[in-house]
Order: structure tokens, then sequence, then C-alpha cells
């Protein structure tokens, strides 16, 4: 057998087991039936459209098989979705934050046209556009306009969110 051939295997061969294993997350884009384009590490819902994942290496976001029991259940029974605007909005940075520090999986929609911010006020129970105070949050079916932490947290921990990660 080859010397040189066989320290070269071994090497290589310590070498893989000693390297951290990359990872690759899934990482999805899709478009809801309102048109709006969606990315997230869940799974879109059944009736999405234009559907594409692609597999991002080094990265690693919240993705269901590493979530708690209690947070997979929160998620699948009352998604959340964050809807915010580019133009006049101080509480949506704040807001954003908020839900990665406690680790809530999210879907954030930017309200860019008026189309948009109608199809947000369906959604939010107002019956104008101008009525949807950004940043807003939507837990399941349950609305909330305006960032107030105390009532995000609150309602938030009641739809089975744990409150930290």
């Amino acid at each position: 057998m080859n010397t040189k051939f066989t320290l070269i295997a071994i090497i290589a061969t310590a070498l893989a087991g000693a390297a951290p294993a990359a990872h690759a997350e899934a990482v999805f884009k899709w478009v809801d039936s309102s048109g709006r384009v969606h990315y997230s590490d869940m799974p879109p819902p059944p009736d999405a459209k234009k559907v594409e994942e692609r597999m991002m290496r080094g990265i690693a976001p919240a993705s269901s098989d590493k979530m708690s029991p209690a947070m997979r259940q929160a998620v699948e029974r009352s998604p959340v979705k964050l809807y915010t605007t580019a133009e006049n909005c101080d509480g949506c940075a704040p807001a954003r934050q908020y839900l990665q520090g406690r680790g809530i999986p999210f879907t954030e929609v930017k309200l860019t046209n008026q189309d948009e911010a109608a199809a947000a006020a369906k959604v939010l129970g107002k019956a104008k556009p101008e009525e949807v105070g950004v940043p807003a949050l939507l837990i399941g079916s349950k609305p909330i306009n305006g960032y107030l932490e105390s009532e995000w947290a609150s309602e938030l921990t009641s739809a089975g969110y744990p409150a930290k990660r």
C-alpha cells in the first residue's frame, strides 16, 4: 500500500471529522393570494403560488426542527405576521427587534402601495387603509395595530409563544 496515499487519507479523514459540519437551511419564497411576496424559513401555506425553496449555507434561521415543542405548536396554531412600511414608521424597527429578540418566527409584510394597504386593512379589521397603524401584528387571526411591547408580549404569550427563547 502506498504510504503517502495512506497518510493523506488519514489527514483528510481527521480534518473532515474535526471541521464543524456545514449546515444548510431552507429558505422559502412564495406569493400569497393577494400577490404579496413572502420570504421565510417556514414552509409556505398550501395556497401559496410561485413557491421557491433555496438551501442556504452558513446561516441558521429558526427552523421547525430546532424549535421547542411549545414554539412549534404556537407557530402552527397562530402564525405571526408583522405589517410594516418604509415610510413614517418609527415603531417598525423596534417591533421587528422585539420579535427577533424573543425568537418568534414571523413573516414581514411591507406595505408599499395603496393596494397592499387596503388588503392589510381588511385582514387587520379596519374599514380604510389609512386606519391601519403600523407596525401592526397579526397573531393567528388576532390583529394588533401599533407597537406597544407590553400588549404584544401579553398577546404572544396568550397565543402560546414562550416568553424566552
